[in-house]
C-alpha cells in the first residue's frame, strides 16, 4: 500500500503547540518523509508555510551536512487538509562540486498538493554588498501584539477571526502599522511587520532556516489587500497562495524577532505580486522572498456593503 494512501487506522496528526513540533518529520525511507504534526487552520486547510517548511527540512535531510539551502521555488497545486498527514518525496537531482539541487514533491491521498526546488551550496567568500532599509522602524518592545490588536479592532471584525486572529500560539507577529492591516489605512500596498517563533528553537541551522520559510507565508498575500480592502479579514476577498521564492542570504534566528519589509507592486487579473526583504534586529538583511498569490474579490456578506 502506498504510505499516503488513507486507512481507518491513520488517525489526523495533533495539533501543534510550538513550532519545532511543526518541523520535525518521520522518515519512511532514504528519500521519504512524512508529516508528524499539521497546523490546524480555521477552515482546515493547510497553512502554506508549513508545505514550505516540512519540503525545506525533508530536502536538507538529504544534502551533505556542509552546504545549506540558498534558494527555493514552489507552486501550491491544491489545497492541503490539516486532518491527514503530507508526504513527502525528495528526488535527488544533482550533487555537483559546490552545489546541490533537490526536488521535493508534496502528497496526500497520493494526490500532489505542492511541490518545490531547492538549491544548496557550500560556504564560499566572494564579493559583498546589500541594500539597507530606507524607514525608521520602532524596536518590537515597543508595539502591541496580536492578541491585543484582535481586541482592539474586535469590532471591526467578522465574528470568530478576533478568537483566531489573537490565538496563534506558534508565532508572533508585530505589525508595525496596525491600522494599515486591519483597518485599509495603507497610503500604498507596503506593510512592515516584526515576527519570530513564539517559543525557543533549537540551534539547529536547518531548523532556524526550516522556521524562517515556515514564516514567510504569513505576510505576503495579505499586504496585496492592504490598501484595497474593508478589512484584513473582512471575508470580502479570497486569497490563495499560487507560488512562492524565497532566498536566503545568511544566517539568522528565527525565534529572535525578524522584521519584514514586504512591498506589492501589482495585482490585476485577479492575482497580486508581493516581494519582501527580512532583516534581523541589527537591521541586516537575511532574506529575500516573493510570492504571486490568487487575490479575488468575493461578495460581501448578506446585510453588509463594501464598506468606504
Amino acid at each position: 500500500m502506498h504510505p499516503d494512501t488513507p486507512t481507518q487506522s491513520v488517525l489526523p496528526p495533533p495539533a501543534p503547540q510550538h513550532l519545532t513540533e511543526v518541523l520535525e518529520l518521520e522518515q519512511l525511507d532514504s528519500n521519504l518523509f512524512r508529516s508528524r504534526v499539521n497546523q490546524i487552520n480555521h477552515n482546515r486547510t493547510l497553512f502554506g508555510g508549513q508545505i514550505l517548511a516540512q519540503g525545506l527540512t525533508a530536502a536538507a535531510r538529504t544534502v551533505v551536512d556542509d552546504r545549506r539551502v540558498h534558494s527555493l521555488h514552489g507552486y501550491f497545486l491544491l489545497g492541503g487538509m490539516s486532518d491527514i498527514p503530507v508526504i513527502y518525496d525528495v528526488e535527488l537531482t544533482r550533487d555537483g562540486g559546490s552545489f546541490s539541487t533537490r526536488r521535493v514533491l508534496a502528497r496526500q491521498r497520493a494526490k500532489p498538493i505542492f511541490h518545490m526546488e531547492l538549491s544548496f551550496h557550500r560556504e564560499e567568500h566572494g564579493f559583498e554588498h546589500e541594500v539597507a532599509l530606507d524607514v525608521a522602524v520602532p524596536e518590537p518592545d515597543d508595539l502591541v501584539n496580536m492578541e491585543q490588536l484582535s481586541r482592539q479592532y474586535a469590532d471591526r471584525l467578522p465574528g470568530g477571526a478576533a478568537q483566531y486572529i489573537g490565538g496563534q500560539p506558534i508565532v508572533e507577529l508585530r505589525p508595525v502599522s496596525p491600522e494599515d492591516l486591519f483597518l485599509r489605512k495603507a497610503p500604498a500596498p507596503r506593510g512592515l511587520y516584526w515576527i519570530r517563533a513564539a517559543s525557543q528553537l533549537p540551534d539547529d541551522p536547518l531548523m532556524q532556516l526550516s522556521a524562517l520559510a515556515y514564516m514567510s507565508d504569513y505576510f505576503l498575500t495579505s499586504t496585496v489587500a492592504i490598501s484595497h480592502t474593508e478589512s484584513m479579514m473582512s471575508g470580502i476577498a479570497m486569497m490563495a497562495s499560487l507560488d512562492h521564492a524565497m532566498w536566503f542570504h545568511r544566517p539568522c534566528r528565527a525565534d529572535d524577532w525578524l522584521l519584514v519589509d514586504a512591498v506589492s507592486p501589482f495585482a490585476g487579473g485577479a492575482r497580486g505580486f508581493t516581494c519582501a526583504r527580512i532583516f534581523d534586529r541589527r537591521r541586516r538583511l537575511v532574506a529575500s522572498v516573493a510570492q504571486e498569490g490568487l487575490v479575488r474579490p468575493a461578495s460581501p456578506p448578506a446585510g453588509r456593503g463594501t464598506g468606504g
